[in-house]
């Protein structure tokens, strides 16, 4: 026991004792220090390898900043450019839009203009006629006719009549006036008779007719319905006499 005890003691201090180390006391502050610029130099190596690697491939920061800042300003212009493009268009489109109003406007008025004009040529005529008794082209003149549709109210149409009588006025004119009108529905041929023979009742085997009674001249104004979709193309007025079945003058009118 005792030789255990001493062996134990001679090789903490003999030969084979562990050797000392000796190390140099460094403070904590100086650690800290130095690990934070070893981690920073290491973080600027990382960089420059970094960094070192892009410009090797092709890439460099400062070329793409100053391109991406280049595209920056492209897309500034092109939004300007595009603001002044939509307010050019807006500003283009209110100038068509004022000039096929004024269009609209000046076709309106020159259609009028004409209608004006054919009305005045019409009643020129008339009083011509009025004022030379003796001479006309028959003892009834067809002189105006004009045939509307009313654009609320489909199938119906409004016409204007003016009816003259020629010649010597001794005695009244007293007949009858009927409207044959020509159309198309559903591809075929439609002849429609105004007023509506279908719906009247014939009287002494003669179709219903306007009557008609003047001795210098006579205004018809009215209305009539035509089938639902048939489309009109053509209108024959047709002036009975009293007593007559076949209409003694006639006019055709193309819509």
């Amino acid at each position: 026991m005792s030789y255990k005890f001493f062996r134990n003691i001679k090789s903490k201090f003999g030969i084979n004792a562990p050797r000392l180390l000796v190390r140099t006391h460094i403070p904590w502050p100086l650690r800290m220090v130095t690990v934070g610029v070893l981690v920073a130099a290491g973080l600027l190596l990382g960089q420059w390898v970094f960094e070192t690697g892009l410009r090797l491939a092709g890439f460099e920061k400062g070329r793409a900043q100053e391109q991406l800042t280049q595209l920056s300003g492209k897309v500034t212009q092109l939004e300007q450019e595009n603001v002044e493009l939509k307010s050019e268009k807006l500003r283009t489109t209110q100038e068509i839009q004022i000039e096929q109003t004024t269009n609209k406007d000046l076709a309106k008025a020159l259609q009028s203009l004409q209608e004006e004009n054919v009305t005045l040529r019409e009643d020129n005529a008339f009083f011509r006629n009025l004022l030379s008794p003796d001479h006309g082209p028959g003892p009834i003149s067809i002189y105006h006719f004009k045939l509307e549709r009313n654009p609320l109210l489909a199938g119906e149409y409004r016409y204007r009549l003016l009816l003259l009588k020629s010649g010597k006025r001794e005695q009244e004119f007293t007949g009858s006036v009927q409207f044959l009108v020509t159309g198309e529905q559903d591809g075929k041929k439609v002849i429609s008779t105004q007023p509506d023979t279908a719906a009247a009742t014939p009287a002494k085997g003669l179709p219903q007719t306007i009557a008609v009674k003047f001795k210098y001249y006579q205004r018809l104004e009215g209305v009539f319905e035509l089938p639902a979709g048939l489309i009109p193309k053509s209108v024959q007025v047709r002036v009975f006499e009293a007593g007559s079945a076949q209409p003694k003058w006639t006019k055709n009118v193309t819509l």
